[in-house]
């Protein structure tokens, strides 16, 4: 089928001159009408596939210009030399894809950041300038505007730590330093961090063991304690005032599995799908409202990608989140 498509036009062509012959088959006779049909059919088919051919080797002759690599074995055949084309022309679509993803990344990346630095750019800029025009002769209202000020840069410098952060892991400097560490531990140390936090928003974090608390898992204990630290901080923003946040530890597949769970304000099913992209915001008013940088999800994901594990989220709007991610235990 493949062979009569490629050659139609010499298959149509002999087909006129069958006919031609077919109409003066009195004075060519029989034996002439097919002897010209035959040389006409081996003369148009070698036409076209000399045309063909030559037509293809330009084309590798032009595209080997820009990309010396292509093609350093020709295949003899032309279904052959078509078939490395056409594969060559799918994998320039799929870059050419590609570039106009990561072009349009870039634009909405640029753009992320811009607006998250503007605003507490513009309230540093405010406070300053009311205070130079007259607001610093009144204590009270210059320390007032100075806090506002210091909160608004304590803000801009978790979003450039998070920023280098979280372009050092997708450039490979981020280190995973893998070591045995008794889980137990781990999640004592990220307690005693979240302290005062936990106070200040009056809730109750809940360890639940469905594995022996002495548990070895093999993990960077650093990059681990970062990840349950903002999965309970989310936990707890995103909550009613003296909430309890849950945290299980259980063991499926011969992986531990940590979920953090609460009973908050949920996740909308549309936005489940994206809640790890940079800078995407569920409930953008109430996100920025609760300080925050738009990365933390985004770098959970990566720092679980690094050591191998997988992480995910189920959510129903009212009744609360789960974030479960996995972790390697140690072979015995």
């Amino acid at each position: 089928m493949k062979v009569l498509r490629n050659n139609l036009t010499s298959f149509v062509s002999t087909s006129l001159v069958l006919l031609i012959c077919v109409f003066y088959r009195d004075a060519l006779g029989t034996s002439g009408v097919v002897l010209i049909a035959i040389v006409a059919a081996i003369f148009l088919f070698s036409f076209e596939a000399f045309i063909r051919r030559s037509a293809l080797e330009k084309t590798v002759a032009i595209m080997k210009e820009h990309d010396p690599a292509l093609f350093k074995e020709l295949p003899e055949s032309i279904e052959g030399m078509e078939e490395e084309i056409a594969l060559w022309s799918k994998k320039q679509s799929e870059f050419l894809e590609e570039y106009k993803s990561r072009e349009q990344f870039r634009r909405e990346y640029i753009g992320n950041i811009s607006h998250e630095l503007k605003t507490p750019i513009f309230s540093i800029q405010g406070y300053i300038h009311t205070l130079l025009d007259g607001a610093m002769d009144d204590s009270k209202v210059a320390k007032r505007f100075l806090k506002r000020a210091a909160k608004s840069v304590d803000r801009m410098t978790e979003l450039v730590k998070d920023l280098e952060a979280i372009s050092r892991i997708e450039s490979g400097l981020y280190e995973i330093q893998m070591r045995p560490v008794v889980l137990r531990n781990l999640i004592e140390d990220s307690m005693d961090a979240l302290e005062s936090f936990v106070a200040k928003h009056k809730a109750t974090v809940e360890v639940v063991w469905e594995v022996n608390n002495d548990v070895v898992v093999v993990c960077d204990s650093a990059r681990i304690e970062q990840v349950l630290d903002n999965l309970i901080v989310n936990a707890i923003k995103y909550s009613p005032a003296k909430s309890t946040v849950i945290v299980a530890i259980s063991e499926k597949n011969n992986k531990i599995h940590v979920e953090v769970r609460d009973h908050g304000f949920g996740i909308p099913d549309a936005d489940l799908a994206r809640i790890f992209e940079r800078f995407y915001r569920v409930d953008k008013a109430r996100t920025r409202s609760q300080g925050g940088s738009g990365l933390g999800l985004s770098i959970v994901k990566h720092i679980v990608e690094a050591h191998g594990q997988e992480i995910s989220v189920r959510s129903k709007e009212s009744m609360g989140s789960a974030f479960t991610f996995s972790l390697a235990t140690v072979k015995r």
